[in-house]
Formats: structure tokens, C-alpha cells, sequence
């Protein structure tokens, strides 16, 4: 067999393997791509209120009512709250079962409490285990399979997609000068066999520097290994950054959930401008903190602040910011950033969603070659 040969049967086989897989892969990221924006018209109703007042409840207080709308056994997991006078306080809470397989046994809970954050009243508690896009994201994710087992899945599925794209280059590649001006492009024609032909290969071409920087992106995720790969590629060197470990001194004081209110104040202060601040549930060690996440921007989450807050007293002990983060740490927080196209706003989900669509037509058209031409080698067959 001739080199070229060789890579025809390995791009078949790949694809042939991997098709269906990649297809639900690629379609259900299709479908997230515009989950904000699709998201915030849905329940728009719940996630604003209809008149900002002029002082927020204290955060406890908030707190204690999201608590009881939740129920027992159910605590607030983080909190959520908005620059924005009129958007609502969302406290999560979640519990993930890992000795369970399918998502729907593995998450025992997932819970999203809604409160007017300036009279305590509580617009909405939604089931967000059942959510359409939490859903179609834990699909992508893992395939509705704990992430110990579904990750992997769709890990390799991505890695033979990526080696499939690669040999399908090579195999597509002109070699004269008219069979390059007619790869470019997809060629007028009623002819459907043609039409698919070309869809396959012009348009696969033109997709593969963007298919590459989404497989990658969701490698990352897929593999700790290849995730190593990215930050020793862009920081130059695999040794980890050395981050500040924080813990509370202050053990022989009682926990009091004003601290929430004493952190959630300190926060703003300090960060004025900020789209939202998230506050996780203090932990439940002596030595535990309350840790805050600063989101400084709302399309993006690479803009942001990692704060940690002695629980005990709201004093700040440690802070981290994207400036702070060496050049690995930065590519890496701007990963779900750039697997979503959020990095570049509406352009960049609208080329995503694109890609996805072509990556998800791929194994479909590529399966129409094959096919018809298997039956033409059967036809041939029979007639001789």
C-alpha cells in the first residue's frame, strides 16, 4: 500500500469508529453556544426584580431564607450576587453522588434559589439538575456518565476526531493546478453525490484551525496529562506556580454567618466595578476558610479575581487575579472561555456554533461517501 493509501484507510476506520460520537458531541455544543443569551430571555421573569430598592438585606439573612426555601439536607452550596441593581441573588445548592455511573443517580441535587435580594422574597427555586442547558452540557461533558467515566469517552472520541481532521488534510491537499482552484471551493452543481462530496472536504478544510482550538480546549478537561502539555507549552517550564495557602487563625472563635455579610461588603469595596461576586459556603474545618470568586466581566471568566477570607473573622488572606497568573495559568483560565467562543463576545459563539455544525456534518457526509461507494463496488461486483 502507498502512503496515501495508508492514510485513506486510517481516516476511514477513525471515522467510521468515531462518527456517531462525534456528531452528539458537536451538536449538542452547537446547542450551548448560545445558552447565556437563550438563558437569561427564558427566565428573565425570576432573574430580575422589578424595582431595585435602596439597601441590600444582609447577606446572613438572605442566606437563612434561600435555606429554608431549599430544605433540609439541601445547604446553600455558593452565592451569587449582581452589580446590577435589578438582577436577583442566586444561592446553589448541589450535591454530586460519585459512586453513582449515569448523571441523573450521580447528581442527587442541584437546586437554584432566586431572592430579592432587597426584601428576601423568593421568586423562584429552579430544578436545575433538568435544566434544558444544563443538560445538553453534562451530555457534552460526559455524556450524561459520571465525569470518572464519561470524560474519558468523550476524551479519546476528540483525540480520533483531531487525528481523523489531520489525515483528512492530507488526503484533501491539491496536487495540480486545477484540482486546487476546485478544492477551494463547493462547485455549483444538481448533482447531490457531488454536492456531498465537496461539503465533506471544502468545507472541512476551511473549519480545521477552529476545530483544532475547540478539541484542544476540551482536552484539556478531558486529560490531566494534556492539560500538563499546555501549561508546560505556553509557561516554558512544568514547574507549579506557587500559590499561598490560606487558612484561619482565629480557632478558638465561634462561626457566625455575618462573616458572609462582612466578606460580601469587603469585596465590593474593593472591587466596585465587578459583574458579579460569588460567595462558596464557609468551610467546615477549624482551619477552613470562605473563598470568593470575583467575576469582573460578564461575557468572560478569565477576567477575574480568587479571593479567600478568614471565616471566622472576614479578614482577607489571600488574593489572585489574572495579572498575578504566569503564562500557563493564564491560557488555562481563558480555557472555557475560548472553548465557548466567549473570548471574542457574540462573534466568537456565532464561529463556534458554525464549526460545531460543520464538525457535527463531517461524519454524516463522510458516511454518504463511503456508503455510496461500497454499494458501486457491490454493483460492480455482481455485474462482472
Amino acid at each position: 500500500m502507498t502512503y496515501k493509501q495508508i492514510i485513506k484507510k486510517v481516516h476511514l476506520w477513525l471515522g467510521l469508529a468515531s462518527g456517531l460520537l462525534v456528531f452528539l458531541i458537536s451538536i449538542s455544543g452547537a446547542m450551548y453556544a448560545f445558552k447565556d443569551e437563550i438563558f437569561n430571555k427564558v427566565h428573565a421573569e425570576h432573574r430580575y426584580v422589578g424595582k431595585a430598592g435602596d439597601e441590600t438585606l444582609p447577606v446572613d439573612s438572605l442566606w437563612h431564607i434561600a435555606s429554608g426555601a431549599l430544605g433540609e439536607g439541601r445547604p446553600v452550596t455558593y452565592l451569587n450576587t449582581y452589580s446590577d441593581p435589578l438582577r436577583a441573588w442566586e444561592f446553589k445548592a448541589y450535591h454530586y453522588n460519585n459512586d453513582k455511573v449515569l448523571y441523573f443517580n450521580w447528581c442527587e441535587y442541584d437546586l437554584v434559589v432566586y431572592v430579592n435580594p432587597y426584601n428576601g422574597e423568593v421568586l423562584h427555586v429552579l430544578d436545575h439538575k433538568y435544566e434544558f442547558f444544563q443538560m445538553v452540557k453534562m451530555f457534552h461533558w460526559s455524556f450524561w456518565l459520571n465525569t470518572k467515566y464519561g470524560q474519558p469517552i468523550v476524551g479519546w472520541t476528540v483525540v480520533l476526531f483531531v487525528v481523523a481532521l489531520l489525515s483528512g488534510l492530507v488526503l484533501w491537499w491539491p496536487t495540480g493546478k486545477r484540482s486546487k482552484r476546485r478544492s477551494f471551493v463547493i462547485k455549483r452543481t444538481r448533482k447531490w453525490k457531488v454536492l456531498n462530496y465537496d461539503l465533506h472536504n471544502v468545507l472541512g478544510f476551511y473549519s480545521i484551525p477552529f476545530a483544532l482550538v475547540l478539541s484542544f480546549t476540551g482536552m484539556v478537561w478531558a486529560f490531566k496529562w494534556f492539560m500538563a502539555l499546555v501549561y508546560l507549552v505556553f509557561n516554558l517550564s512544568s514547574e507549579p506556580p506557587v500559590t499561598e495557602q490560606a487558612s484561619s487563625v482565629s480557632y478558638n472563635k465561634p462561626f457566625v454567618e455575618s462573616v458572609y455579610e462582612t466578606v460580601y461588603q469587603k469585596s465590593v469595596s474593593e472591587h466596585p466595578d465587578a459583574y458579579s461576586i460569588m460567595i462558596r459556603a464557609a468551610e467546615p474545618s477549624d482551619s477552613g476558610v470562605v473563598n470568593t470568586f470575583v467575576k469582573e466581566k460578564e461575557a468572560v471568566y478569565y477576567k477575574a479575581h480568587q479571593e479567600t477570607f478568614d471565616k471566622y473573622t472576614g479578614e482577607k488572606l489571600t488574593t489572585r487575579g489574572f495579572d498575578d497568573l504566569n503564562r500557563g495559568e493564564k491560557v488555562l483560565s481563558m480555557n472555557y472561555d475560548i472553548h465557548v467562543g466567549a473570548i471574542l463576545g457574540l462573534p466568537g459563539k456565532i464561529l463556534v456554533f458554525v464549526i460545531a455544525l460543520i464538525a457535527a456534518s463531517m461524519p454524516v457526509t463522510g458516511f454518504i461517501i463511503w456508503w455510496n461507494r461500497r454499494k458501486k463496488r457491490k454493483k460492480i461486483t455482481i455485474d462482472i
